[in-house]
């Protein structure tokens, strides 16, 4: 079992959630993007030939098409499947400095196969949702099957 040192914080659409930091992302800043649609990807990594779709979600986690962005966060790195989620900022944020409480989300389990969430991280007054790595990699390739334009 990988222990895991950090987390990412991601904003977006007036929203934070947590994203446990794997050697299975990649993160780009908007410079390195091409900006063009394709389905109801936003923007799309490209290298070697081979596109990359990244989508943007809103607050209720359903695609749209515009935002201030910042930068890409990619999942998938090792499954050659890469995907992405656009996103206005992040932080790094260490383990240790949080309290991360698994849980398993009630009801049916998605389409994808895979719930978006796994865990919340615990604070004195608030609770942030951490993504299921895996989930949310699902959630959004779903996007580009849907549309036809995933890898």
């Amino acid at each position: 079992m990988t222990i895991l040192r950090h987390y990412l914080e991601l904003q977006f659409a007036g929203r934070t959630f947590l994203l446990p930091n794997t050697s299975d992302l990649l993160i780009e800043p908007r410079e390195n993007m091409h900006i063009e649609r394709k389905g109801q990807a936003a923007a799309l990594r490209v290298v070697q030939g081979v596109a990359s779709p990244a989508y943007i979600l809103d607050a209720d986690l359903r695609p749209i098409m515009e935002s201030q962005w910042t930068r890409a966060v990619f999942l998938g790195v090792n499954s050659g499947r890469l995907v992405g989620l656009l996103i206005d900022d992040l932080r790094l944020l260490p383990a240790d400095t949080l309290r991360i409480e698994p849980f398993t989300p009630l009801g049916p389990v998605p389409k994808t196969g895979y719930h978006l969430f796994d865990a919340a991280a615990m604070a004195t007054s608030t609770l942030t949702l951490v993504f299921s790595s895996v989930g949310l990699a699902a959630y959004l390739q779903a996007q580009g099957d849907r549309d036809g334009v995933s890898e």
